[in-house]
């Protein structure tokens, strides 16, 4: 179980790199290929013409901003998942160490691990 926790800590901070990343994405032009995609060898061209509608309507910041909401509306269900996850472990654990388990599910389930160390 602690290779799945570690993957999971790993694919979270993936995702914040991710997150980060798209965000200065978002604020800055395009990139443009040193040479056209036509395959003639021609430099490509460095004039804007209209920035912000270009900017605006670039095909590669709308696949970004998709990307970027779908994983915005997938994440909650994984953060439930894990939260769900821990919440069991925790009135399992309770109920082992042979505390009334409606008592301890009014807290937060960190409650308990603070009470029972004295921090």
């Amino acid at each position: 179980m602690i290779d799945l926790l570690d993957a999971l800590i790993e694919a979270a901070s993936e995702v914040r790199q991710f997150v980060n990343a798209y965000g200065d994405a978002q604020t800055m032009p395009g990139r443009v290929p040193d040479v056209d995609a036509d395959g003639t060898g021609r430099l490509a061209s460095r004039d804007p013409g209209r920035p912000t509608e270009r900017t605006a309507l670039d095909e590669r910041r709308q696949a970004l901003t998709a990307e970027l909401k779908s994983g915005a509306a997938q994440l909650p269900y994984a953060v439930a998942v894990v939260r769900g996850v821990s919440a069991s472990m925790d009135r399992a654990l309770a109920r082992w160490e042979g505390e009334d388990t409606a008592i301890a599910n009014r807290g937060d389930s960190l409650d308990r691990r603070y009470r029972s160390t004295e921090h």
